[in-house]
């Protein structure tokens, strides 16, 4: 079997995709790490460090998991719970705060 000039350089650009998506989440891990260090209030530095993370699973399940070939579906299958999920955690916020004013 022998590779094909097209299939070789698909298989080039794949796997620098890869290396290029790599060098991104080690990046990205750095940021995260460092936003201990920064003189910020620690509620900001925690909503940072969520916000890098939500980047780095957006860049593996787009990259390593391939969703970017999937259909629509796919990303409504992960979006109704998540919606649902932040529907009910935004139900909750009116008891606790009146629980603990009492």
């Amino acid at each position: 079997m022998t590779n094909t000039p097209s299939t070789d350089t698909s298989e080039r650009s794949e796997n620098s995709l890869y290396f290029i998506v790599w060098v991104w989440l080690v990046v990205l891990l750095a940021v995260g790490l460092s936003l201990f260090g920064l003189p910020i209030p620690r509620q900001v530095a925690v909503a940072l460090i969520f916000s890098v993370a939500a980047i780095k699973a957006a860049l593996v399940l787009r990259n390593y998991m391939h969703l970017k070939h999937e259909h629509f579906l796919i990303y409504l299958i992960v979006l109704v719970p998540l919606l649902f999920f932040l529907g009910f955690a935004l139900a909750l916020v009116p008891d606790l705060v009146f629980r603990h004013a009492m």
